[in-house]
């Protein structure tokens, strides 16, 4: 049994092209466990700005928002004849049970 195992030894260490393809085969596996591991690190990097602009974006929204309904509280009647609009007194409303459409600008 171990003049087999010597003997099968020996011809695959003798063997030229099987220690070439063996040699091929590791660095092709190298290779890509390098390209792998370095796409993997680029992903994992854009993930995380990604995240951080999503935060920040939260935030400008947030505050656009609170932005708005301050603006929204502060509007009163007084200030909207301030900015030239005016009251209507007889408003006309546009229906479907009627045929004749009017706009009035009086």
């Amino acid at each position: 049994m171990t003049n087999f195992i010597k003997h099968n030894t020996k011809t695959v260490i003798m063997n030229g092209a099987t220690n070439r393809i063996l040699l091929i085969f590791i660095f092709a596996a190298i290779l890509s466990y390098v390209y792998f591991v370095n796409i993997t690190v680029r992903t994992l990097t854009i993930l995380e700005k990604t995240k951080k602009q999503m935060q920040s974006l939260s935030i400008e929204v947030s505050e656009m928002e609170s932005q708005r309904l301050s603006i929204e509280n502060n509007i009163n009647e007084g200030k909207a004849l301030q900015m030239g609009f005016i009251e209507v007194n007889n408003p006309i409303f546009i229906t479907r049970k009627t045929a004749a459409l009017s706009f009035k600008t009086e």
